[in-house]
């Protein structure tokens, strides 16, 4: 029989996992034909699919060092499930793949757990458009340097307008770039003159943000610009968007455009992915 490490190794977790780890607890599998055996290996790795990936690690760690295990020191119940194994790799890449969907679902709860704990802050509504007295808060942490948060700014307005019944929260921060900033300070002075929307969408469609083009726009948009100025260089702002980027810091964001409906992260880009979600909630209350 060839060797097969990785394969060996994981035939010896699959041992423990049927709680032979005695050979006088093996002996009692000695008698069992191939295909129970082989049921009982899948059915193993099925219930507890981490064996594969524990495998996997013993044999990297092994490799590396180079005291790989060889199937000489199998006994034959142990050899007889690793040649299952290696008759049958998918049986390997399937519990790869099963523990690695299940760790994959490990941490989106644990990061839904997160953002409840966090609700309050994240939906608190320093910069929002669409009706300040929705039942539905959509929140939007984005990135005025950021091309995919460019992309989501009309979809966020046609949100907006075919939902009167959605507040929709802005969360700008500014990790890509100084500009970023500047952009942000620029939202929220647009905003305490009821123009952030304008503003947001303004800016959004600029490829490159500066001081002028701030400028420019702040008029086209005939703001006050002597308040404009003043709130754009404020305390008040700057704590702003220090109490966004705190929020963003705890419920530990990676990534920008990040979403979150009623308190909990939405895993969704496209516009008719949004809505749905909208819409889901409002079946969800009988609406």
């Amino acid at each position: 029989m060839k060797k097969a490490n990785l394969l060996s190794a994981t035939s010896l977790a699959v041992m423990l996992a049927f709680g032979a780890n005695t050979a006088a607890a093996a002996e009692k599998y000695n008698n069992v034909s191939e295909e129970e055996l082989a049921r009982a290996v899948v059915n193993v790795l099925k219930k507890d699919p981490k064996i594969a990936y524990d495998a996997l690690v013993k044999y990297n760690k092994d490799a590396k060092s180079k005291q790989a295990q060889s199937e000489k020191e199998l006994s034959g119940l142990e050899k007889r499930v690793a040649e299952i194994l290696m008759d049958n790799p998918p049986i390997i890449v399937g519990a790869l793949q099963i523990y690695q969907q299940q760790e994959e679902q490990k941490k989106l709860l644990a990061e839904a757990e997160n953002y409840k704990k966090y609700a309050k802050e994240i939906n608190r509504a320093e910069l929002f458009a669409g009706n300040p007295d929705g039942k539905y808060t959509l929140v939007e942490f984005f990135d005025f340097s950021c091309g995919y948060c460019r992309q989501m700014a009309p979809r966020i307005a046609n949100i907006i307008k075919k939902n009167p019944d959605v507040k929709v929260v802005f969360k700008p921060v500014s990790f890509l770039s100084p500009n970023s900033e500047l952009a942000a300070k620029a939202a929220v002075a647009a905003h305490n003159q009821g123009k952030f929307l304008e503003m947001y969408s303004g800016l959004m469609a600029e490829r490159v943000v500066n001081e002028p083009v701030i400028d420019k726009l702040a008029r086209n948009l005939k703001l006050d610009m002597d308040k404009f100025k003043k709130d754009y260089a404020s305390d008040e702002t700057k704590n702003i968007l220090k109490s966004i980027k705190e929020t963003a810091d705890k419920i530990k964001m990676k990534s920008v455009p990040t979403l979150v409906l009623n308190g909990m992260p939405l895993y969704a880009v496209e516009e008719i992915q949004l809505q749905r979600a909208i819409d889901v909630l409002r079946e969800a209350s009988g609406e």
